[in-house]
């Protein structure tokens, strides 16, 4: 639970801090607590008890792209975050916001007093250099992320007076403080303007010279390597400098991908404090040991390398509790809606393969070919065969989207194939296309457990006479390949199980980002304008024009209703095909870790585990 109290300074001696840096207050190294904390701040109360200081926490980080491990443990402090229990928004950054009665204009008061982890002030002008010098410099994108528009346009950011600033949209945005909830709402607050102002040439005339005479290309070239690539949390190099401020509670020492382990210490300049007035977090510093794959992480916390956590070592939990027994669980409730989802990309390259992936006939083919009880004895014991659509828990669970075309039923597969005009072969045995070519394309994904799983799909997507190939690619690749549009099929994890309002990407082409079926048709959602825009079918056009009408009303039944006809679109249209409903998966935490929920959501959208306040946690 959050509360806010206001604490005005004539009790600065109550507070209290951690003995490291009261060390260093002694010995006039940092100012006193007093003058390190905003008049009011974030009163966090434990999950438990009041912990101890001390200690450092442990992971295991996968080496390349795991940034989301850094996302979801030290890298979330949004103007409004999520409640623990995943059940509405509250302020956190914010002292206190206020949407307008048509949920047009959202007006945030900050903390007076507040500071970056280097002790410069934060203030409403960090966030107007956000929006004016980073979110609408074309320098750095001409594509402004779609959760930031309402109506097709941008929103405006006013500075009101030093602590008050407003976020303005031309049309209703209800589903705006969500979208702030969400990891990549830290984006206004992630950008110190002392420290990045004088890169840019609209501080600095001499920006470009003194970029160049350092060996870049140029200021923006120098930027980027300074702070990382700006307009987006999913990018490795946003942890690659230590020396970049920060309103989190602890601040990294090295370099992600390159120290090993990594260390992140505490903020001096933490603006939280537990009810007793003492400045959180409680944990001395977080290590991240450095592994080259998600089996290895498990095989970490064999070892002893980890006291808490969930990302990667939940498939091998039970055999990770047995060897470890200085460990023990906490259940991770599944948001996810399918433990692997198939999508052929509507918007291929390929004119032809284009033609063929967009004919609905040719896609119930490829369901009614796969033996999910086979794979999921195979992979997934004890799971239920699922389509992509929201779990049977959420209340815009749809049975048709969930339950269509999903019996193994190779004859009837072999139907659809006729109805799609695909019944020629070559000498091979393998499916002709109307141009006389083979019918091949590869189908990508990325990590060992999820390749294994893909490659029993397409063996019988191969037996009906597809030439299809799976590919295991490095993340990067796999993402750099759909930014570019150069992918045939994708296959990943499930995304809007629970959430399926908030992730809606699996249901409607919304992101270029991640809806993978049709990243053309998500570029002319976001601008029509665009190079990479292609126009969507009137069915689709109809359901993104619901999805506008959804985000604009903050009445939580409109909304529900207005995602029941988005569902009801896809179930018609389907889009993607999925294998198994995930179960709840299990997270490790030492038995001297404490404040660790005994159960918690498992989402991207919550950034498990942040919401349960991390900085709360404590080590005996």
């Amino acid at each position: 639970m959050v509360m806010l109290v206001d604490l005005p300074k004539s009790y600065a001696v109550d507070f209290g801090e951690a003995p490291i840096l009261a060390k260093q207050v002694k010995d006039g190294m940092l100012p006193p607590i007093d003058e390190r904390l905003p008049t009011i701040p974030m009163i966090v109360t434990p999950n438990d008890k009041i912990g101890v200081y001390g200690g450092t926490w442990k992971m295991a980080q996968r080496n390349q792209r795991d940034h989301a491990l850094l996302i979801r443990n030290i890298g979330y402090e949004p103007l409004l975050r999520w409640t623990p229990q995943w059940t509405t928004t509250v302020p956190n950054v914010a002292l206190s916001f206020q949407p307008s009665s048509d949920a047009t204009e959202f007006l945030f008061r900050l903390r007076l007093g507040m500071r970056w982890s280097d002790g410069a002030p934060f203030s409403v002008d960090d966030i107007v250099f956000w929006y004016e010098d980073i979110l609408n410099n074309p320098a750095f994108s001409d594509n402004v992320p779609e959760w930031l528009t309402a109506g097709g346009n941008t929103v405006t950011v006013d500075k009101i007076d030093d602590t008050t600033v407003a976020f303005r949209f031309g049309t209703p945005y209800g589903l705006f403080p969500t979208a702030l909830a969400r990891p990549e709402g830290v984006e206004p607050v992630s950008y110190p303007a002392h420290f990045l102002k004088p890169l840019l040439p609209k501080y600095n005339a001499n920006a470009d010279d003194e970029a160049r005479a350092q060996g870049f290309s140029g200021w923006k070239d120098r930027f980027i390597s300074v702070f990382g690539i700006p307009g987006t949390i999913d990018d490795p190099s946003r942890w690659h400098n230590p020396d970049v401020p920060t309103l989190n509670a602890w601040v990294l020492t090295g370099t992600y991908g390159k120290d090993d382990p990594l260390i992140a210490k505490r903020n001096p300049y933490y603006w939280k404090i537990d009810p007793t007035g003492r400045q959180l977090p409680y944990i001395d510093q977080v290590s991240f040991t450095l592994v080259p794959s998600k089996s290895a992480a498990s095989d970490a916390a064999i070892a002893g390398k980890v006291n808490m956590q969930e990302r990667h070592v939940s498939t091998r939990a039970k055999e990770v509790l047995a060897a470890n027994h200085d460990l023990q669980s906490f259940t991770l409730i599944e948001s996810d809606m399918n433990s692997l989802t198939l999508s052929l990309n509507l918007n291929d390259k390929d004119v032809v393969l284009r033609k063929i992936f967009q004919d609905k006939a040719f896609r119930i083919a490829l369901s009614y070919a796969i033996d999910r009880e086979a794979i999921i004895a195979r992979f997934t014991p004890g799971a239920l065969p699922h389509q992509a659509a929201p779990r049977p828990e959420s209340p815009l669970y749809h049975t048709v989207l969930a339950r269509q075309f999903i019996s193994y039923d190779p004859e009837l597969a072999a139907d659809y194939l006729a109805k799609a005009n695909l019944t020629q072969k070559d000498e091979d045995g393998f499916l002709l296309r109307p141009d006389r070519k083979r019918l091949s394309f590869t189908i990508d994904t990325e990590g060992l457990d999820r390749f294994e799983m893909l490659r029993a799909v397409i063996a019988y997507w191969r037996d009906l006479g597809i030439d299809v190939t799976a590919r295991n690619l490095a993340r990067d690749v796999f993402v750099a390949t759909r930014q570019k549009n150069n992918h045939h099929a994708s296959a990943w994890g499930g995304d809007g199980g629970l959430d399926a309002m908030v992730i809606p990407i699996n249901y409607l082409p919304l992101s270029a980002d991640s809806s993978w079926f049709a990243t053309g048709w998500a570029n002319w959602y976001v601008n029509p304008d665009s190079v990479d825009a292609i126009s969507p079918s009137p069915a689709v056009k109809k359901q993104l024009a619901l999805y506008d009408q959804l985000r604009a009303t903050a009445n939580t039944e409109k909304q529900m209703h207005l995602m029941r006809d988005i569902l009801d679109i896809s179930a018609d249209q389907f889009y993607v095909m999925g294998i198994a409903l995930p179960l709840n998966r299990k997270g490790v935490v030492a038995k001297n870790f404490h404040n660790v929920p005994k159960i918690m959501p498992a989402a991207w959208s919550y950034a498990t585990p942040a919401p349960t306040n991390p900085s709360q946690y404590y080590i005996d």
